[in-house]
């Protein structure tokens, strides 16, 4: 298409829709090369951008598809490629690329794929998103709440550690989450918990080797009971919340 542009079918000439298309493409091919092609065609967008073709200009949706592409494919040099990619969007939106803003989605997208790496240094990685997320916020930057999907990757992220204290650890940031939401539960609306993030932590707790692991998975279930009880949808127990308590004894 870039050729017949150049032999003077204007009509064909590419365009940053043409070029998100195509990285959408490979980012869902399931290929293993996928995420990596979708990179380069990124790559490509930002050099024809700098050399002044003014018609095409990487966006906020090409690289969240990057790296959505990288979060899918899993490993810790995937979550790598992430966190690169979401720093270029950051150096770019400070030197004057409005259309390259993070926002939310970009930063879960990022922290699910440290959480999709293992090991408690990706979650500290995570976490540490998490804590940035909420410095930008509260400076002022709306585009980057954080939401109860973050804290549900996050606690993952420590879930899927392995490392020692990793499920007081995932107990700690559930427990700050339901903290900030019962304050101010319409501002932090989103921040209502799950099913989800309690059956995370819950398994967290199944695995632990800490000595009282099974009182604390029972008790977050009791947790559960009542705060449903209380009028908090979304956070009925499940057959996996039982079985993981189940399991934790």
């Amino acid at each position: 298409m870039n050729q017949m542009h150049q032999d003077g079918i204007s009509y064909l000439k590419p365009t940053s829709g043409i070029f998100n298309a195509v990285i959408n493409a490979w980012a869902r091919s399931g290929e293993k090369i996928g995420p990596l092609r979708a990179e380069q065609i990124l790559e490509w967008m930002d050099k024809l951008n700098r050399n002044g073709n003014g018609d095409i200009k990487p966006d906020k949706y090409s690289y969240n598809t990057v790296i959505h592409a990288y979060a899918k494919s899993g490993g810790k040099q995937a979550a790598i490629k992430a966190q690169t990619l979401l720093n270029n969007m950051e150096k770019m939106y400070n030197e004057g690329h409005s259309d390259t803003k993070p926002d939310t989605i970009t930063y879960n997208v990022v922290i699910n794929a440290w959480a999709k790496s293992g090991g408690s240094d990706a979650a500290m990685e995570a976490e540490k998103l998490l804590m940035k997320m909420h410095r930008l916020y509260d400076s002022g930057n709306l585009d980057v709440k954080p939401n109860v999907v973050t804290y549900g990757s996050v606690i993952d992220s420590w879930a899927k550690s392995g490392s020692e204290g990793a499920a007081a650890r995932a107990d700690s940031i559930l427990a700050n989450m339901i903290k900030m939401h019962q304050a101010d539960p319409i501002q932090n609306a989103d921040l209502r918990p799950n099913t989800y993030v309690f059956n995370t932590v819950i398994n967290a707790w199944s695995k632990s080797k800490q000595p009282d692991s099974a009182n604390k998975a029972e008790d977050m279930l009791n947790a559960m009971g009542v705060m449903h009880s209380r009028g908090i949808p979304g956070l009925k127990p499940d057959a996996f919340t039982y079985t993981a308590v189940i399991d934790a004894w």
